[in-house]
């Protein structure tokens, strides 16, 4: 009976010292995840709004500020100036509240970090004893205050709202795979209704730069990317050109290896706040800056490589649309997205077929690129 009594207690207490417990390793990610306080929180009251704000000082240190904001004329009272510093593998919190403690600051040491929130803690002071921070979301902020007062528990919460802020700009890279084909509509010249061109998927890759302007709010930015993609297709297909005196017989069967310079404009839309998941949509704009067919080429003359490059136009205007999704790979956060979309260009880069007639009737088709991506982009200034 008494082990069993005494069980529960030993539980407690040895989940108390795992939460309690932070490795040094994990001190600079806790901080890092800290970061995301950063910027202005309100909670309206009867008294008017109450407001905490938070910035980035330095790679260890963050300054905030808890005030209220008077409704009868806007001047703002200062209640609470904060610290969070990083130092000696431990993350202390420093707290100066308007008459207590001679206004002098109030140590915390960090004591848990999890789903729960993150919790500083000073056993020698009463009011607070402990300060929990727990991000609810990315919109919301709920910190909670618990100590004795004469003797008394007491615990005081306060949920903030994240405040618009403003604008911010990054600089990302970007690299991933693709697949593409050409897409074929229309009516091709033959020699044989077997001859019609078929087209196959292959696949390619592609790198580029962004820079992404960060809308107020957090739903909506814009990614501006250049690009250079390469993009590969397989192409069967035969047609002769019928001159005075001359037959040229048009053969291909092989795969084109096409280099693109890419631009492009894409909206960012977030499903949420601020929040993970996002939708893409927007135009870009093609450069052909290469292009060689490996396989069956004729006529194959003295250059392959301008007769492959002379089958397309230099330039394709098309869409891309896709989802990204916040994915951080390792420790360290640099603003890590991955992202899936698919392009299809809306301009015909038939530059071989129309050679085989001048007759749109005889002649009238179109080829455009038709592509999918899988991609991982991060944020330079995070690194």
């Amino acid at each position: 009976m008494r082990i069993r009594s005494l069980l529960p207690i030993l539980l407690l207490l040895t989940s108390f010292g795992l939460n309690a417990q932070i490795e040094p390793d994990d001190i600079k990610v806790i901080f890092r995840e800290l970061r995301a306080l950063d910027g202005t929180w309100f909670m309206p009251t009867d008294r008017g709004d109450r407001l905490e704000t938070w910035q980035i000082a330095d790679d260890s240190t963050m300054v905030g500020r808890d005030f209220r904001v008077k409704p009868e004329n806007g001047d703002s009272v200062t209640l609470e100036t904060m610290r969070i510093e990083m130092r000696n593998n431990q993350i202390d919190y420093y707290i100066i509240v308007r008459g207590q403690n001679q206004n002098k600051p109030i140590p915390y040491r960090l004591v848990e970090a999890d789903y729960e929130g993150y919790v500083f803690e000073n056993p020698e002071y009463t009011d607070p004893q402990r300060i929990r921070y727990l991000l609810l979301g990315n919109r919301e902020l709920q910190v909670t205050f618990e100590g004795k007062r004469n003797n008394r528990d007491i615990k005081r919460e306060y949920v903030y709202e994240r405040e618009f802020t403003a604008g911010s700009v990054e600089f990302r890279l970007r690299g991933g795979i693709n697949a593409n084909t050409l897409r074929g509509t229309g009516y091709f010249p033959s020699v044989t209704p077997d001859d019609k061109p078929v087209f196959g998927w292959k696949p390619g890759w592609e790198l580029g730069a962004q820079v992404v302007f960060n809308g107020r709010g957090g739903m909506v930015n814009i990614n501006c990317e250049l690009s250079l993609v390469n993009k590969f297709a397989h192409a069967k297909s035969a047609f002769d050109v019928f001159g005075d005196t001359t037959v040229t017989m048009y053969r291909r069967d092989g795969t084109y290896s096409t280099f693109w310079l890419n631009f492009a404009a894409l909206p960012e839309i977030h499903f949420k706040r601020e929040g993970r998941l996002s939708l893409i949509l927007g135009p870009y704009f093609g450069i052909l800056m290469g292009s060689r067919m490996h396989g069956t080429l004729e006529p194959s003359g003295e250059n392959k490589l301008f007769e492959a490059n002379s089958d397309f136009k230099k330039t394709d205007i098309g869409v891309i649309g896709g989802l990204q999704y916040k994915l951080n790979f390792g420790k360290k956060d640099i603003g890590g997205k991955i992202g899936l979309r698919a392009n299809i260009g809306l301009s015909d880069l038939d530059n071989l077929y129309t050679r085989g007639t001048d007759s749109a009737a005889l002649g009238n088709g179109r080829i455009s690129l038709l592509g999918a991506s899988l991609y991982y982009s991060f944020n330079l200034l995070d690194l």
